[in-house]
């Protein structure tokens, strides 16, 4: 099979011109090198959209400012949109052109080489959605969407996962840990080398505790829709190393300056490859510490927080993985056109509410009804789920306003 999966991909790349092969040598040789991000580049990059000045002195980037260049932007030059509920609880799609999401795949494929994945391994992948049963034979991929974790569906993945010797798993690092964790206290033998974190961060003793358990490679990674890839490690517990071949990213204070080694500042990415969309000092939602510079470019980050999710619970006290939900919320609202702040908590056993910043335009009944029914097919059909329009989500301390919240006493 893995060699399936390697020939289906060298046909789909030499039929679209070869361009993943190209960017990824590209890539490749870019970050072994480790050079610096061209100035240059930069500056061409910014010319090309009518951008006047220099990236330094241009405002930050919000998804607001996206969502209105979207509406100018020939469809027809559309490849594909990447949907996300984003950290500040904001649904959001965005276009690619094809070029685009061709670096994309390409620049995967390098970070994930990099982490200990080969095209064509036999992996598990911890996702908020199901794929096609087709889709996931081409990739040799096993997909766990864990919105129920109870210990049956963590033993019938562990399982799996046993029996078809998948070698890597990659996903949310919450639901790896109840893996690990019935691995350990079941003493499974297993067959993985190498696992990858996406999307949420983790606490560093449940991160030692996966590593211990599963004695294999354990690779945290930064990315995001919006841009993919922003940064990742090199071993077990070291610093974020940037995405180098496209991604310029800076960790700014409150005046938008870099700020110092071993500060904390917000992350910033700018994306060269973004075509339809300039994305220029886009405004992460993040916070990370600054680790190392390079003649002025950031190279490294020390830490990243404010992505953190609370763990929610179905009617029944299972525990669910809450990236999970994401989809269930975000999709509807995002696909009828709408996309207001939200946040969703469980205020007791059974009770939850999906809290709505109001805007100009009402969220129409049918797509909160769809969102209900999403929910209660996952939760539980005797959850109650109310809606609220608020004025304001209250944010955390460090500013950012968490999509989802356990309230439960």
């Amino acid at each position: 099979m893995k060699y399936l999966t390697k020939a289906i991909f060298s046909i789909y790349d030499k039929v679209g011109g070869g361009k993943i092969d190209e960017n990824y040598r590209v890539i490749k040789a870019c970050h072994q090198q480790e050079k610096e991000i061209d100035a240059q580049a930069i500056e061409t990059y910014l010319r090309s959209h009518n951008i006047e000045g220099s990236l330094a002195v241009q405002p930050l980037m919000t998804k607001k400012d996206i969502s209105k260049k979207i509406a100018t932007i020939d469809v027809n030059a559309i490849h594909t949109y990447a949907y996300t509920g984003g950290s500040y609880g904001e649904p959001f799609k965005i276009p690619y052109s094809k070029s685009r999401a061709l670096i994309r795949t390409a620049s995967f494929k390098y970070f994930n080489e990099a982490a200990g994945y080969q095209l064509g391994d036999a992996f598990m992948l911890i996702a908020a959605k199901q794929k096609p049963k087709w889709w996931q034979f081409l990739r040799n991929e096993h997909r766990f969407v864990p919105t129920n974790l109870t210990q049956d569906k963590v033993a019938d993945a562990v399982r799996h996962l046993v029996a078809q010797k998948l070698t890597v798993v990659i996903g949310f690092p919450s639901v790896i840990f109840e893996l690990a964790s019935y691995i350990k206290t079941k003493q499974i033998k297993h067959p993985i080398k190498s696992v990858i974190f996406t999307s949420e961060p983790i606490e560093a003793i449940k991160k030692q505790f996966i590593k211990d358990a599963l004695n294999c490679e354990v690779i945290d990674r930064y990315s995001n829709e919006e841009v993919g890839l922003i940064a990742q490690q090199k071993t077990f517990g070291s610093a974020y190393y940037t995405n180098r071949y496209n991604v310029v990213v800076e960790l700014l204070d409150n005046d938008l300056k870099p700020v110092k080694v071993g500060e904390v500042g917000k992350v910033v990415v700018t994306d060269l490859a973004a075509d339809l969309v300039p994305i220029v000092r886009y405004d992460t939602g993040d916070l990370a510490v600054a680790q190392e510079y390079r003649n002025g470019q950031l190279f490294a980050i020390g830490s990243i927080s404010g992505r953190i999710t609370e763990q929610l619970f179905t009617t029944n006290a299972a525990p669910v993985a809450s990236l999970a939900l994401g989809p269930l919320i975000h999709m509807p609202l995002s696909t009828a056109g709408y996309f207001p702040q939200y946040q969703f908590a469980q205020i007791a056993k059974t009770s939850y509410q999906l809290r709505i910043r109001k805007t100009n335009e009402q969220v129409p009944a049918q797509v909160l009804e769809q969102i209900t029914n999403n929910l209660k097919n996952v939760l539980g059909q005797d959850a109650s789920i109310e809606h609220l329009f608020v004025d304001d989500i209250k944010p955390q301390p460090s500013g950012k306003r968490p999509i989802y919240k356990n309230e439960m006493q």
